[in-house]
């Protein structure tokens, strides 16, 4: 039987991955000299908590190979006829997945593969879900990693930044656009699809931001969700553009992983969608 692993930027709760018979390894966040497994949802309000009460530098770090091979082992503990897929942060952000590559090719004799998700944070957390749909349904080896190729060109991922300071800091918006940016309430609006970042517009307000954001979504698509970084308090308004847009019924809410949210900053809120085959 195939069986996953990811990383815990897809943020899947604990249940989740008991019920789906998921493997998990924790990439890790140095806050204050402390280094912090960035761990499970219910535990991220802790994290985000203290990284706004002491405004500090946060840096990540991806796992060893023998954190994935200790992964890999324990699946095969319980049954050595297993095929393993591996799904990683998108390389675009981590070298999450150069670890996963190793600890793979360590198993020659075995069917276990590291994949390039091409996706980050919230949008890993539709891509997963849609992987074990599949899985559950039935889909063999090859169907799957043929179905994680689609899902990467499909799946895409929009954000407004509450401020632009970590993304200032981590290199991916200059200093001047940050400064200005702040202060004159420019929301530059980014979107993160087929591992490439980049940002398709700059509005003045949060409300014009919205709006850029939900006119770049697909014509068609087969999920949409919101997410948001640390504080929920823009959540709301920008569900309620949505469900006035697309008269939708019912908007999933999820929240962003601390690795994510510390490279991109409290306050965000973006959009994930899953496009439609046919457009």
């Amino acid at each position: 039987m195939v069986k996953f692993i990811v990383d815990s930027t897809f943020g899947l709760s604990r249940e989740y991955l008991s019920e789906n018979d998921i493997k998990v390894v924790t990439l890790t966040l140095l806050l204050n000299g402390n280094e912090i497994e960035e761990g499970f949802p219910d535990e991220w309000d802790a994290f985000y908590s203290e990284y706004v009460r002491t405004k500090a530098v946060v840096k990540t770090s991806q796992p060893s190979p023998d954190k994935f091979r200790e992964a890999i082992d324990a699946i095969f503990e319980k049954d050595e006829n297993s095929e393993i897929i591996i799904f990683t942060i998108a390389d675009r952000l981590s070298g999450t997945i150069g670890s996963a590559t190793i600890a793979a090719s360590q198993y020659p004799n075995k069917r276990v593969v590291a994949v390039n998700s091409g996706v980050a944070g919230t949008s890993g957390l539709m891509f997963i879900q849609e992987m074990v749909k599949a899985q559950q349904e039935g889909a063999t080896f090859d169907e799957l990693l043929e179905l994680a190729n689609d899902l990467k060109e499909r799946i895409a991922m929009q954000f407004i930044p509450a401020s632009l300071t970590e993304l200032a800091r981590g290199g991916r918006v200059n200093k001047l656009l940050s400064r200005v940016g702040n202060i004159l309430k420019i929301k530059p609006v980014f979107e993160f699809a087929k591992n490439d970042l980049t940002i398709y517009a700059k509005a003045l307000g949060f409300n014009r931001a919205v709006a850029a954001a939900i006119a770049r979504l697909p014509e068609k698509f087969d999920r949409i969700l919101v997410y948001y970084i640390g504080d929920d308090k823009n959540v709301e308004a920008l569900k309620d553009r949505l469900f006035r847009k697309f008269g939708l019924s019912q908007i999933d809410v999820e929240p962003m992983c601390p690795v994510g949210g510390a490279h991109i900053g409290v306050g965000t809120v973006g959009i994930v969608t899953l496009a439609s085959k046919e457009q």
